[in-house]
């Protein structure tokens, strides 16, 4: 294009062209800034907008059916129930039948009825729960045993899981401890007499708590077949009553076990009654009961078996919310903790809250 064009003219040429340009960028510069373009009319809200809101998550709701009265042991089954049933985000309630039986079971008719996402059942008798049980998992409500269960366990009930100590055991390390303490102080095992209370005699857990003791009793050389003394129910000042009244009657008496947390409790206070030095009676019992705990440390119990209650409460609840939401159905087992007076630390600051 340039091929004929003198150099001088081709400098002249470039040159120009560069004043144009430079003249171009002046004029562009100091021309007023053109308004900023307006964006595009949205055709669509943004993705938060139009996505519709989750669907808030149905809060669970659970129901504890028991046998339990209003008393300090089923005071820390409760708040078990309350710390995890707050932390999960559920609804629990519990029902408290005052060992009647047929309370119990209606009880646990109307929390079938209110159709909760599921029922933890104290199962204390090995023929009243089997239907009822089958029906609830029939319905669609899933069902597990706390505190008491079946004495053939899931063989014997279909319930779902099992919260709570395995009785026998527990019987058994309360009855070889004392045995124990009691031949090594040179006490001739062979002639002792022992008395076995009981709140409820029927009931599973003192029937199966019996067997650990009897246990230890064949193990140590003890004589007799242990019969349960009935120790009236749930009201403590009935409790104390007749335990004071059998050791009155049976002055030679030198074991005495509860067999369960009222009766232990009332134990230290019975003894006084019946004008009983500590340690001139060896007894022991279950829980850590106020009562409990005061007899330990005066030396009129030797031994109790915690047999950590809050944790049944709290698993109770625990164990269902992780049914529901992913099918786990896991076997607990929370007792067996032998309490003394050398080891009562911790237990006595939280007895009747959370032990």
């Amino acid at each position: 294009m340039f091929r004929n064009v003198s150099r001088v003219t081709l400098l002249r040429i470039i040159g120009l062209a560069v004043i144009v340009a430079i003249l171009s960028s002046a004029i562009g510069a100091c021309a007023p800034a053109a308004a900023p373009t307006a964006p595009a009319a949205a055709t669509s809200a943004p993705a938060a907008a139009t996505k519709a809101p989750a669907q808030q998550e149905k809060q669970l709701y659970f129901r504890l059916v028991t046998h339990g009265g209003d008393d300090p042991f089923w005071a820390v089954v409760k708040q078990g129930m309350m710390d995890a049933a707050a932390l999960y985000g559920v609804k629990a309630e519990i029902d408290l039948a005052g060992s009647d039986l047929a309370a119990q079971q209606k009880a646990f008719q109307q929390a079938v009825a209110s159709k909760p996402d599921g029922i933890a059942l104290v199962i204390n008798n090995d023929d009243a729960w089997d239907k009822p049980v089958e029906d609830a998992l029939a319905a669609g409500i899933p069902v597990i045993g706390i505190n008491n269960d079946d004495t053939k366990g899931p063989v014997g009930n279909k319930r779902l899981a099992y919260i709570g100590q395995n009785e026998v055991r527990a019987g058994y390390m309360l009855g070889a401890k004392i045995f124990a303490e009691a031949k090594a102080a040179g006490v001739d095992l062979s002639k002792a007499k022992v008395g076995f209370v009981a709140e409820v005699p029927a009931a599973a857990y003192a029937q199966v708590r019996s067997q650990g003791l009897k246990q230890a009793m064949a193990e140590f050389g003890v004589p007799g077949d242990l019969p349960i003394i009935d120790g009236g129910g749930l009201e403590a000042t009935t409790v104390e009553q007749r335990e004071t009244a059998y050791l009155l009657a049976n002055p030679d008496t030198n074991f005495m076990f509860g067999a369960g947390g009222i009766v232990t409790d009332r134990l230290a206070t019975s003894l006084k009654n019946a004008g009983k030095k500590p340690g001139e009676v060896w007894a022991g019992g279950f829980d850590a009961a106020p009562g409990t705990v005061q007899g330990l440390k005066d030396g009129y119990l030797l031994a109790s078996i915690d047999q950590q209650q809050y944790l049944q409460g709290y698993h109770a609840v625990s164990t269902l919310y992780l049914y529901n939401k992913y099918g786990l159905t896991p076997n607990i087992d929370t007792g067996g903790y032998l309490i003394t007076k050398d080891n009562l630390g911790l237990i006595e600051k939280l007895s009747g809250t959370y032990r």
